[in-house]
C-alpha cells in the first residue's frame, strides 16, 4: 500500500481521532496536576493532527508568508502530498520555521499595531503542536479565565460580568490589559511556564525555535 493511499485512509476521521487523543491528555492532566507529559513529539505529526491543523489554518484564511505559498496553491499542487512532505520533516528533525512577514494594522486611536504573518507550513505546525498542548493547559485554567480557550470568548465574560452586576448586585468592575504583550513577553519566564506541564525536550526546542524566528518588515 503506498503512503498517499495509507494516509487517505488515515483522514477519513480526523476530527474523531483527534477528541479521542485531546480528551485522554485533558483527563490525564486534570487527575494528576503535577504531572509532566514527556512523550508529545510523536503525536504532533500524526496524521489526523496534521489534516487536522491545516483545515484550521485553512478555516482562519490569512495571508501567504515570506515564501509566497496560499492554499489554493498547496491544493493545486496536491495537498496529501504536501501533508506527507511535512510529517517527513518533523519525524527526522529537518523541520525549520521560516522567517515572520510583519505587517502593520491601523488600530483606532492612530498607532500601528506589529502583526507576525507565519508562512502556512508554519502555521499547521504551530496548530498541531496547539492541538496536543492545549487539552493539558486547559485542565489547569480556572473558570474566570476566557482568552484565547477553545468555546470560550470575550462575550461570556461580558455575560458573566453583567450576571454579576445585575442578580447579586455587585457595582465594581476592574478591566485590565497588559500592553504590547506578544511583543514584550518574556521567553525565559514563558518556557519555565510551559515546562511545568511539558518535559518533552523536542516540543519545548520547537517552541523556543519559533520564539527565535527572525522578522521580515
Amino acid at each position: 500500500m503506498t503512503r498517499p493511499v495509507r494516509l487517505a485512509q488515515s483522514l477519513l476521521t480526523p476530527a474523531v481521532s483527534v477528541r479521542k487523543l485531546q480528551r485522554t491528555l485533558y483527563v490525564k492532566a486534570k487527575a494528576q496536576p503535577e504531572f509532566r507529559f514527556y512523550s508529545l513529539w510523536d503525536k504532533v505529526y500524526r496524521w489526523d493532527i496534521l489534516h487536522a491543523a491545516y483545515l484550521r489554518c485553512r478555516k482562519n484564511k490569512g495571508s501567504a508568508g515570506v515564501d509566497g505559498q496560499s492554499f489554493q496553491q498547496i491544493e493545486s499542487d496536491g495537498l496529501l502530498n504536501w501533508l506527507a512532505e511535512l510529517e517527513e520533516e518533523l519525524r527526522t528533525g529537518h523541520y525549520r520555521a521560516q522567517p515572520i512577514r510583519r505587517v502593520w494594522i491601523p488600530k483606532r486611536n492612530g498607532k500601528l499595531r506589529p502583526l507576525g504573518i507565519s508562512c502556512i507550513r508554519d502555521r499547521v505546525v504551530q496548530m498541531a503542536v496547539n492541538l496536543v498542548l492545549m487539552p493539558i493547559f486547559e485542565s489547569d485554567f480556572s473558570d474566570s479565565q476566557y482568552a484565547y480557550r477553545p468555546k470560550i470568548d470575550a462575550k461570556m465574560a461580558v455575560r458573566r460580568v453583567y450576571f454579576h452586576v445585575s442578580e447579586r448586585g455587585l457595582r465594581e468592575v476592574v478591566d485590565a490589559d497588559l500592553q504590547d504583550y506578544f511583543t514584550t513577553i518574556p521567553h525565559g519566564p514563558l518556557m519555565k511556564c510551559v515546562s511545568r506541564r511539558v518535559s518533552d525536550g523536542k516540543v519545548l526546542n520547537l517552541i523556543k525555535h519559533w520564539l527565535e524566528v527572525p522578522v521580515v518588515e
